[in-house]
């Protein structure tokens, strides 16, 4: 999985064999059945990927908006807002699908803002009091204004993670039907 911002990608690798046995059916297509081959195949396959992700993804407090550091911002959900992008068929290779979290940039009207924390787990901060400023600064650490003091730590949820292995099987024999139909079609 990768993360760019916040907004994350699911990555599912294939054998060397898988794919070249795949370019090799879609080869005999030609481009134009083979992009529509692939783009129906990656389709099927994002479609119960996207599903499993939301499946997984934990829930939340269901009030319509929350209070974060202050302000009032509306209560989105990583279940309602997974998304999906597929690139197809293109110059004889195997492209990709990409499964990931809604994203309106410089908004709090999706969950990809949020979406590292509840993955991976986060830790709880708050700012010392001089008392604790005072022991920081005695055990040699920076005890200035700014020094917080962990309080806490939210574990990770690795939804996106545990999800990968169930739905990486399903890629080759999703392409395999989809280029079979193809073959069908004509």
């Amino acid at each position: 999985m990768t993360s760019q911002r916040n907004s994350f990608r699911m990555i599912v690798e294939l054998d060397k064999k898988s794919v070249d046995e795949v370019n090799r059916r879609l080869k005999a297509l030609g481009t134009v059945g083979a992009g529509r081959a692939m783009k129906n195949g990656f389709r099927r396959w994002s479609s119960i990927a996207r599903k499993t992700v939301a499946a997984s993804a934990p829930m939340g407090r269901m009030t319509g908006t929350e209070t974060i550091r202050g302000q009032v911002r509306p209560n989105v959900h990583l279940k309602f807002n997974v998304a999906t992008k597929i690139k197809g068929y293109s110059k004889g290779l195997v492209v990709w699908a990409a499964i990931g979290i809604k994203e309106v940039r410089g908004s709090f009207l999706t969950p990809h803002w949020y979406l590292r924390w509840v993955e991976y787990g986060h830790l709880l901060k708050r700012k010392a009091t001089m008392i604790e400023r005072n022991m920081i600064e005695a055990r040699g650490g920076n005890g200035g204004k700014g020094a917080k003091m962990t309080v806490g730590k939210v574990v990770g949820k690795f939804f996106f993670t545990r999800a990968i292995p169930r739905v990486t099987p399903l890629v080759v024999p999703m392409l395999s039907d989809a280029i079979d139909k193809e073959i069908a079609r004509g």
